[in-house]
């Protein structure tokens, strides 16, 4: 069935806001801070065989894994054994694609007259599903089932209600059942949503007109990339980064390799050259690897084409098993994040190289997130909190990068200070830049920042970053940025530099700082202009000595402002031509 334009437009419109609907209901129905502030989820429909068609939520590379636990639903619950008003969930990576472990996927299938149209899928993280630590995700993992609760597709509600038997089994092994299972049922109510919208929509213009926009769009999603990837010379590049190590062996630094070639109007992206699966907790999936590729090509061609299933039909993917992007059964995953993110800022390097008008440096490479285990927080209760930890992005051609982004989905999904405190026994004592952290360049990377944490209570920490020793790279004669560092004092007075992926108990007064990288810089720095380097020393973001050091621009102590004469003598040309 062949859809005129205008029907066709309406309808996808409608379909982009259910799936703008189910992302509202999700945040807004969510418990933890981590999913309510944080929003760490998404929502979305696919076809009837799983193809992400819509998802709506900042974590766009949730998209993928929506068809593997499809897929696994499926292969345990055939269509003909569903019922309207079951919703199924998974937890297991290995049987739903999801991230990691904490990532529960609830999957309801959407039924009109009988007939299986779609799913409504929603991805979301939960503060602690068991495992080794609070917060599930142990840098001691060593193995998928140090890392919590594996569920596979298990049907967890029916018309008739919740699967108290199976929610009695996920309460029992969360440290924190509460919000856990309010999450998990907010999930459960947003894909319910879906579904009753997506059936009101078939009623208002005919299900066979639902389901050709939903094929059509894919089909429009793949011809838009492959018209980019035309215009782009044919080619083969590389590019490759390193993690410090992967929490095992900390003598051993983990290399992320891709290899892009492009011909005529479709892309391989090779990863044979990345390291072998890890028995640390850094191995991330193939789905997410998948995901975060195709964000980057998104980010290379067109960002308005939409992140859905057809982008597969213009991009291949050559990823032999057992690497530290395609771990195999039992290998952990819980640390995927900082994979993921490199993964995603090789890719960009070396599509940058293909199609240079387009290029962008590097985001800080110090991602990844704290949890913190309390016996007893605000509510008398025991509690996690579980923390995003961001960087900042790189420079491009014409902008300096933005400070405190997340790479890879570009939104900022730090929990504000006062929920924290509000939560949790601990004081936010510092939220701030942290000045010369971002790369040099005629466009600097975004600024990185200062987070500083005191106990109020004894605890568990857990750090589970990145890329203390290995940082972001400049491109085109810009500077890489510092790299990330983490510190704990049990005094306020001296303090003690920890690693990238550490478990340690934390006495009441401790207090942990953590220096978040900015992001790589884009071109000669000593091509920006005087008065922009000024303006970043005003602010606080480039000191006075970094100024004449990185960009040889000369700042006047004593009156703030550009000291000309000793600027042209450091740049050795009229800086009005720098």
């Amino acid at each position: 069935m062949n859809l005129d334009p205008i029907t066709m437009e309406v309808v996808l419109n409608r379909l982009r806001e259910i799936a703008a609907t189910m992302e509202h209901a999700l945040y807004h129905s969510g418990y933890s801070p981590i999913l309510r502030e944080s929003q760490d989820g998404t929502a979305g429909l696919t076809d009837a065989g799983g193809r992400v068609v819509v998802v709506s939520g900042g974590l766009q590379y949730h998209s993928l894994p929506y068809y593997h636990a499809v897929q696994g639903v499926l292969a345990r619950y055939p269509a003909g054994t569903m019922q309207e008003g079951d919703c199924f969930i998974v937890n297991d990576p290995y049987k739903g694609g999801n991230p990691h472990v904490p990532d529960m996927i609830a999957v309801t299938p959407v039924f009109y007259r009988g007939e299986l149209i779609a799913f409504g899928v929603s991805v979301a993280h939960k503060p602690d599903v068991g495992g080794l630590v609070p917060g599930s995700s142990g840098a001691g993992a060593r193995e998928i089932f140090h890392d919590g609760l594996l569920l596979p597709p298990v049907r967890y509600c029916t018309r008739d209600g919740v699967n108290e038997a199976v929610e009695a089994i996920i309460r029992n092994n969360s440290r924190v059942p509460e919000p856990v299972i309010g999450d998990l049922r907010g999930q459960v109510g947003c894909t319910r949503l879906g579904a009753a919208r997506l059936q009101g929509l078939a009623d208002e213009y005919g299900v066979e007109t639902i389901k050709a926009a939903m094929a059509g769009l894919l089909r429009v999603t793949a011809a838009r990339l492959r018209a980019e990837l035309r215009a782009w010379p044919d080619g083969s590049t590389e590019a490759e980064g390193w993690l410090d190590h992967d929490g095992a062996d900390k003598e051993t630094p983990v290399r992320i390799h891709v290899r892009a070639t492009k011909a005529g109007d479709h892309l391989t992206l090779d990863f044979s050259g990345s390291s072998d699966q890890t028995r640390g907790p850094v191995n991330a999936n193939m789905p997410t690897v998948q995901a975060v590729s195709l964000l980057a090509v998104l980010a290379a061609t067109d960002p308005t084409i939409p992140m859905n299933a057809g982008l597969l039909d213009a991009v291949q993917f050559v990823i032999p098993p057992r690497k530290v992007v395609s771990p195999q059964f039992p290998a952990t995953m819980n640390h995927y994040f900082p994979t993921s993110h490199l993964v995603y800022n090789c890719v960009l390097a070396a599509l940058g190289q293909l199609n240079p008008v387009r290029a962008v440096a590097p985001s800080g490479l110090g991602t990844g997130a704290i949890a913190i285990g309390y016996p007893r927080a605000r509510s008398g209760k025991p509690m996690v909190q579980y923390e995003l930890l961001i960087t900042s992005l790189g420079g491009t051609s014409e902008h300096d990068g933005a400070s405190i982004v997340l790479g890879m989905n570009h939104y900022t999904p730090s929990t504000p200070v006062e929920v924290v405190e509000t939560e949790y026994p601990i004081v936010v004592r510092r939220f701030d830049i942290w000045p010369d952290s971002a790369g040099a360049g005629r466009q600097r990377g975004g600024i990185g920042f200062i987070r500083e944490y005191q106990a109020l209570e004894d605890c568990v920490l857990t750090v589970r970053l990145s890329n203390h020793r290995y940082g972001a790279w400049g491109l085109l004669g810009g500077k890489g940025p510092l790299t990330s560092r983490t510190l704990i004092s049990a005094d306020d007075r001296e303090w003690q530099q920890v690693g990238p992926i550490e478990t340690c108990q934390l006495q009441a007064g401790s207090v942990v700082r953590l220096q978040q990288s900015g992001g790589a810089g884009y071109g000669d720095p000593f091509e920006r202009s005087p008065e922009q380097v000024l303006e970043d020393v005003q602010n606080g973001y480039v000191s006075p000595s970094a100024a004449a050091e990185e960009y040889r621009v000369v700042v006047d102590p004593r009156t703030g402002t550009i000291d000309r004469d000793a600027t042209r003598a450091r740049r050795g040309r009229d800086e009005h031509h720098s």
